[in-house]
């Protein structure tokens, strides 16, 4: 089937302006957009290792890194367990922090063993942190830490 001139030439001027309404498209959104600075983020939290030894374990210091929306507040809570023979050395601590920057915060966490059980002892644990607040979430994390002298 033969095409004519005027209809090649009208189907190639289609598929012209076609590019051109592609590329304009095209240029009006950013190639290299970054989603972080368009969409800030809300929180995050990470539990970090090691936890330090206390009062020949009647506690721990739980190092955690927290991202809590400028401007807000936000609530860490953190929770260990360990295993000591054949019983588990368990505990939990919290803080505030009051006036969140938006930026990774460094928060250290008391950890108290419970009464009624065991003392924590330098070695493998289990942690994990809840970070909430007046905004989305809550954010968790929960990983093996070691507890050191």
């Amino acid at each position: 089937m033969k095409m004519s001139f005027r209809a090649a030439r009208s189907a190639r001027t289609m598929a012209v302006l076609a590019i051109a309404a592609g590329a304009v498209v095209a240029s009006a959104i950013p190639g290299n957009a970054d989603v972080s600075t368009q969409s800030p983020s809300v929180g995050g939290i990470r539990v970090e290792s090691p936890a330090k030894l206390q009062a020949g374990g009647a506690a721990i210091i739980v190092p955690v890194t927290a991202v809590c929306q400028p401007g807000s507040y936000a609530y860490v809570n953190v929770q260990v367990t360990q295993r000591v023979g054949n019983a588990l050395a368990t505990g939990s601590g919290s803080t505030r922090i009051n006036n969140c920057t938006g930026t990774s915060e460094d928060v250290r966490i008391a950890v108290h063993a419970q009464v009624q059980g065991k003392a924590f002892r330098t070695g493998a644990a289990f942690a994990s942190a809840t970070l909430n607040g007046p905004f989305p979430g809550p954010f968790e994390d929960y990983r093996e830490i070691k507890i050191a002298d």
